[in-house]
């Protein structure tokens, strides 16, 4: 009787501390926020940069804090902003869609799910107060992605930006890395893909 007693103690006690207060859902606004891209060549000082669209996304706040979110990218947004369409812009953005890089036809939208949130210690209120783990989705791959992000909330609406870059080629985007081919000479591209997110959500 008694090691029954005590075996449901345990229980009641591990119960009490897996039970954890639900998370606040907030629905991202695709029309208030905003992905801007920046392609660099690796031998040059000369470089691309656009915009993508998110398709939806929502982000969870638990006691004011920010504890998880997704995000799906539509692939067939991609724009380029530093040349005219009808002169090499459009022709960039076709050679982006292509198997060449992220084989858009095939894989019409890439997802970011955030695994963990850690608050960055003394951080000011002018620089991120976070960093970001998570797991982005492209091309049907998988891997950790990691960034710094500034994060505000007044309750009703959270704001989160960041600035970062990741590696292409761990997503089998190949095309002109040095890294794979050898052969490529000053024609490379850098592996590095800039990304700077601005992102609204409301309740």
């Amino acid at each position: 009787m008694k090691k029954t007693i005590l075996a449901l103690a345990v229980l009641i006690t591990l119960s009490a501390l897996t039970i954890r207060e639900p998370g606040t859902l907030y629905k991202v606004d695709i029309q208030q926020s905003s992905v801007h891209w920046t392609g660099y060549y690796l031998f040059s000082f000369g470089e691309h940069n656009g915009t993508i669209n998110l398709k939806k996304g929502e982000l969870v706040m638990t006691d004011d804090h920010l504890t998880g979110g997704s995000f799906e990218i539509d692939m067939n947004s991609m724009k380029n902003l530093d040349m005219p369409a009808d002169d090499g812009g459009n022709s960039l953005v076709d050679h982006l869609k292509s198997d060449d890089f992220f084989s858009t036809g095939k894989f019409p939208s890439a997802n970011f799910e955030i695994t963990k949130v850690e608050p960055i210690k003394d951080a000011t209120a002018d620089q991120p107060n976070v960093n970001i783990t998570g797991t982005l989705t492209l091309k049907g791959i998988k891997n950790t992605l990691n960034f710094p992000a500034k994060v505000k909330s007044n309750g009703s609406t959270i704001t989160a930006e960041a600035k970062f870059k990741f590696d292409r080629t761990k997503w089998n985007v190949h095309y002109n890395s040095g890294k794979i081919f050898s052969d490529v000479g000053d024609g490379a591209i850098s592996d590095a893909i800039g990304m700077e997110l601005t992102i609204r959500a409301t309740k």
